[in-house]
């Protein structure tokens, strides 16, 4: 038997506060690079990723939002039709951190979901190189993941430090979550 391969498509959604490395994580992934400049994110920038797996393709499209308040009502707007979510903070500022659940509660609100499914996503504490400067621990890391049913990454932007596997766990989760969903939906 043949069988067709197939392409889907998902949304991501990368946010947290500003400054954190959201920009620069997208860029390493996509490009494989690291700029030292800082150029904020002004409302969202939009990006492709494509994955081929032996049942087919991937597309990510990736939707990286400005973490400043002033881009909060545009950032509701990219919220709609979300598959996938990768909350950024920065390891070397805890208030980075600290502001994770409100940034959740205010996605888990924008994308509309019933309160018994969970958002699927990935908590990512960026700029794990600079181990001398942490200020969150990597068990606060996974416990607040475990909390918001999420799965916990500690990234490099800089070095590129497990920053491809963020974006494949978005593809194979996106793909995982939408089957079981349809597997579920067929069997009622």
């Amino acid at each position: 038997m043949v069988h067709a391969l197939t392409t889907e498509v998902y949304k991501t959604l990368i946010v947290g506060p500003r400054n954190v490395g959201k920009s620069s994580l997208v860029r390493r992934y996509l490009l494989g690079r690291f700029e030292t400049t800082y150029t904020a994110t002004v409302g969202a920038d939009l990006s492709v990723a494509t994955f081929d797996f032996p049942e087919g393709t991937i597309v990510l499209s990736v939707v990286d939002l400005g973490g400043q308040q002033t881009f909060a009502a545009l950032r509701n707007r990219f919220y709609q039709g979300a598959h996938h979510v990768i909350l950024v903070y920065d390891k070397t500022d805890r208030s980075t951190f600290e502001d994770i659940p409100k940034w959740f509660e205010t996605l888990t609100e924008g994308i509309r979901m019933p309160s018994y499914i969970f958002l699927a996503g990935s908590l990512v504490a960026n700029k794990a190189d600079l181990k001398d400067a942490s200020e969150v621990t990597t068990e606060e890391g996974h416990q607040l993941a475990d909390l918001l049913s999420m799965k916990y990454f500690e990234t490099s932007a800089k070095t590129g430090m497990n920053v491809g596997e963020v974006f494949i766990h978005a593809a194979t989760s996106c793909r995982t979550r939408i089957k079981s969903s349809q597997a579920e939906q067929s069997s009622v």
